[in-house]
């Protein structure tokens, strides 16, 4: 990482940490203190089990989009460790960690893994455009005032304009003609050509397992919400773990800040306020960033098992 680079995360942590400390001192540290002392650690283990889940169904529609010959099992750690980095970096494009390294494992192109990663993310946000608006009128029927669902609708646009920008770049020339008149992107005009060319590759039955790998994925990440929410004891049920999740992971796409980070804790608080009007406004938003970052701290211990990728890497370079 250049040190031009290193600048700009820095900053971008540090935007996040300056609206997170904000988030704490507008809702007093109090509030978010006795949640955190009461984290029940069976369910937070229960939710990481489920996670975990989730990865090796996310390490499957990898080796299905690759058609890879890894074992899974190698295919496994690379995810997981692209997770990680997601985690931490804005607009979580850490994930192309992943191609990178199944790349190096298979002495294959890197440019065609990242096509098809590029082509699997716009299937996710395709179904995060559908989940969002479904979640949308889900909220706005139980809990949302008319008022308040401009703001859902808000969190919504996120993966609809991330999906544009995706097909845009994989099945059209548009990208192609706007680098060509920049001669020093000439050469990852190459790549971005390679990408088309390993996406058009790709089957529509392959296109339409990995639609519903990703549905089976957003129930699964649900039930991990859902748990998490019940180790806060907070009076959330399955369904509205399930609904939220689409709104608050897209948030997290935001490229302000490294996952979302402060955005999508300042969203949560508005939606659990507008979700659990029995509990005093103060409490519910506390209740909604305490909530966010024990998704972040229950996904990030899941995905630290994925470093062991980074040593496999580090003795094979020896």
């Amino acid at each position: 990482m250049s040190q031009k680079q290193t600048l700009r995360l820095a900053a971008a942590f540090g935007i996040g940490l300056l609206i997170l400390l904000y988030l704490f001192w507008s809702m007093g540290l109090d509030n978010i203190a006795r949640l955190i002392y009461k984290i029940r650690p069976d369910y937070f283990l229960y939710a990481a089990l489920i996670y975990f889940f989730s990865d090796i169904l996310g390490a499957y529609s990898l080796k299905i989009a690759l058609k890879s010959k890894l074992r899974l099992r190698k295919i496994l750690p690379s995810h997981m460790c692209g997770m990680l980095y997601s985690a931490v970096t804005p607009g979580r494009v850490g994930y192309y960690y992943t191609a990178l390294s199944i790349a190096k494992k298979t002495k294959e192109s890197r440019t065609k893994n990242i096509g098809i990663l590029t082509l699997m993310q716009g299937i996710g946000f395709f179904i995060k455009v559908v989940s969002c608006l479904i979640a949308v009128l889900y909220l706005s029927a139980r809990f949302v005032n008319p008022g308040s669902r401009d703001y859902l609708l808000m969190a919504s646009l996120v993966p609809i304009i991330f999906a544009i920008i995706i097909a845009l770049i994989l099945y059209t020339n548009t990208f192609n003609r706007a680098l060509m008149r920049i001669p020093s992107l000439h050469k990852p005009l190459k790549h971005v050509t390679n990408m088309q060319h390993a996406v058009k590759e790709v089957s529509g039955g392959i296109i339409l397992q990995l639609l519903l790998i990703n549905l089976i994925g957003w129930f699964l990440v649900g039930l991990q919400w859902f748990y998490l929410a019940r180790s806060l004891d907070l009076p959330i049920s399955y369904w509205d773990a399930f609904m939220i999740q689409p709104l608050l992971s897209a948030v997290m796409f935001v490229p302000f800040t490294p996952g979302g980070l402060g955005i999508t804790e300042g969203g949560s608080a508005l939606l659990f306020a507008l979700m659990m009007p029995q509990i005093p406004p103060i409490q519910a938003s506390a209740a909604g960033v305490t909530f966010v970052l024990l998704t972040r701290l229950n996904s990030i211990v899941v995905d630290a098992l994925g470093l062991i990728d980074m040593r496999i890497h580090a003795r094979t370079d020896k």
